[in-house]
């Protein structure tokens, strides 16, 4: 898993003397501003919990930061979230996508997670159109009856036609089908309103999912989403739109096993997923849920070479 120190490089100063909070989150896209003490010993209870449950943790900084593309984007606090500026599939493990993120002030992102990924291996399987926009927080890899299947967001921040390009690019070499997930215009990502945490569960703020289109590069086909993953025997755990948005309750690491890291901020999903026989391993958020991601956000996971 590759991660970013949120406070070492004092990113977290970006955001000083901004009181307003609407100011706040159209510069710099954080909520409010954290308390850099406890935002950074959260965020090292996070990289200590996910050490202990995958082979190896590797921090950005480690392995870019002599780059100049890492002296460009790291007081960028946006940077911790390293899932959102690159995107990997466990069925192609030594390849990656660059994504290309709506908000100028993340593009720089991208390039700093494409030096580090390439020095541990890892190669460009397909490089998006720069026209279009896609985030690595609305690209969930799923398997669907032996498919290799991409559940995509598009909306608020990736584009429908980036998903089309992606059709293209990836099937059938890379993928068998995209799921594309039409999302409310108030949703940022999809990893923020629906997310498989199990082979039979998944969390979701139903209200988030407009419509969906089944992609498998011969036709499109108008799908429901969620009654597809009931017919596939998959529990529904529904939560709300201020649970999902302020306590990111959708937005987990999955580890395999039936084993997820979760914030500590819903106790009422947390105990639905222990009904489900989920192993949530509760990490505190209170000041990491400020930047308006989650455990999932801030992880990006590496499958080989």
């Amino acid at each position: 898993m590759l991660v970013h120190d949120p406070v070492a490089p004092g990113a977290l100063r970006s955001l000083d003397g901004i009181e307003d909070s609407a100011r706040l989150e159209q510069e710099w896209l954080f909520r409010s501003r954290p308390d850099e003490r406890i935002y950074a010993s959260q965020h090292r209870a996070l990289v200590e919990t996910l050490s202990l449950h995958v082979e190896r943790v590797q921090h950005v900084a480690d392995i870019a930061g002599d780059h100049e593309a890492y002296t460009q984007a790291y007081m960028n606090p946006n940077q911790v979230f390293t899932r959102d500026s690159l995107i990997t599939l466990p069925w192609v493990p030594d390849g990656y996508i660059a994504a290309c993120m709506k908000p100028l002030l993340r593009r720089a992102e991208t390039r700093t997670m494409q030096v580090a990924v390439e020095r541990l291996g890892l190669r460009e399987i397909t490089r998006v159109p720069k026209e279009f926009v896609v985030e690595g927080g609305d690209l969930v890899p799923f398997h669907r009856e032996g498919r290799r299947s991409l559940l995509a967001g598009y909306g608020p921040r990736t584009h429908f036609e980036a998903l089309e390009y992606l059709q293209d690019a990836l099937i059938p070499d890379y993928a068998d089908e995209i799921i594309a997930l039409q999302l409310a215009p108030w949703r940022m990502n999809l990893d923020g309103g629906l997310l498989p945490v199990a082979e039979d569960v998944l969390i979701t703020e139903s209200e988030s999912i407009l419509g969906g289109m089944l992609l498998n590069g011969r036709e499109r086909q108008r799908i429901d989403v969620l009654e597809m993953m009931r017919d596939l025997g998959m529990f529904i755990v529904e939560t709300t739109r201020d649970e999902s948005v302020y306590a990111q309750s959708c937005n987990c690491v999955c580890l395999g096993d039936r084993k997820i890291i979760y914030f500590d901020l819903c106790d009422r999903v947390h105990q639905l997923l222990v009904r489900h026989d989920i192993e949530t391993l509760r990490v505190p958020g209170s000041e990491l849920v400020k930047g308006r991601g989650g455990p999932r956000c801030m992880t990006r996971p590496i499958y080989g070479p």
